[in-house]
């Protein structure tokens, strides 16, 4: 059994008098891919350098393994200072666990000016990975993808305002290994009896409703039913559903004016009343017409 020297600094000490350039101490949770540094003061037989397993194991020959991901730096050492004194391989052990921060990065990819892969020093939020990233481009939508190489099927969706009012999600907190998935702004279909029918950008708002796309695509022609618009929305599942709105009513606040969904498609039907009184006007004129250029007093 190693006995530890009286009066030996504390690991905080310890690593800003030793550590040097083998990495730094590390608020973060250690994660798979890492490389660490096991300082043991006044045993460097005990001191190892090894990287992080992707099970989240540091291999140390004499405890076997130690299970460190999910740990900082400070509970990473008193796990392994425990185990020291447990095995009875030391009295009073003073460990001090270091990470090298550009072992393991943070991804940022899509719609951000400079994508790639970042260094991981210190502590991190969403704002600061996009602005080392060179900010958003025009093309920003509504959600940011994040997900993590410990288990990239488990994504996160963070809302993201597009015109920066609400700050909320900046302060989300992103990890080493993180990768982050700017998406593009989505787009929603209008067509039927409409000005200008087409595919129309979301970008540049926080949200837009049915009537704003009405009026982005010039509005209704003179034979639109207000009554009869179809809201049609792709579920989760793949399949659609189709809603019947009222527009008259919604340009009236008699009705909630529906959020437009990415991928949304919105109909706009004639109406057949106005559809047989415009008949009815064009063939009384064509007849009209007919009957003075044949009739002759």
């Amino acid at each position: 059994m190693v006995e530890s020297t009286q009066g030996a600094p504390s690991p905080t000490s310890v690593s800003a008098a030793a550590v040097g350039n083998i990495g730094g101490l590390t608020d973060e949770p250690i994660a798979p891919g890492q490389v660490v540094h096991v300082l043991v003061f006044n045993a460097p037989d005990f001191s190892v350098t090894t990287r992080v397993s992707e099970q989240g194991d540091i291999a140390y020959p004499i405890l076997g393994s130690v299970h460190v991901d999910g740990l900082n730096s400070k509970t990473a050492s008193q796990l392994i200072e425990a185990d020291l004194k447990k095995n009875q391989l030391m009295v009073d052990p003073h460990v001090t666990v270091t990470v090298e921060g550009f072992t393991t990065g943070i991804t940022i990819l899509g719609e951000v000016r400079a994508p790639g892969i970042y260094p991981t020093m210190g502590k991190h939020l969403l704002s600061d990975i996009i602005a080392t990233a060179g900010g958003l481009t025009a093309n920003t939508g509504r959600v940011i993808e994040i997900s993590n190489n410990n288990d990239p099927s488990d994504k996160h969706e963070v809302a993201w305002d597009p015109t920066m009012h609400n700050t909320s999600s900046y302060d989300y907190p992103i990890h080493p290994g993180d990768r982050i998935l700017v998406r593009s702004c989505g787009i929603a279909y209008i067509g039927g009896h409409i000005a200008k029918p087409g595919a129309y950008s979301l970008c540049g708002s926080q949200q837009i409703t049915l009537s704003e796309l009405v009026a982005l695509a010039g509005g209704s022609t003179p034979l639109t039913s207000d009554k009869h618009i179809y809201l049609i929305r792709k579920q989760p599942d793949g399949t659609r559903t189709a809603e019947q709105v009222n527009l008259h009513h919604v340009l009236r606040a008699k009705l909630a004016d529906p959020e437009i969904h990415e991928d949304d498609i919105v109909y706009v039907t004639p109406s057949t009343v106005k559809d047989i009184l415009n008949r009815a006007v064009s063939f009384s004129l064509t007849a009209a017409n007919t009957l003075f250029y044949s009739y002759h007093p």
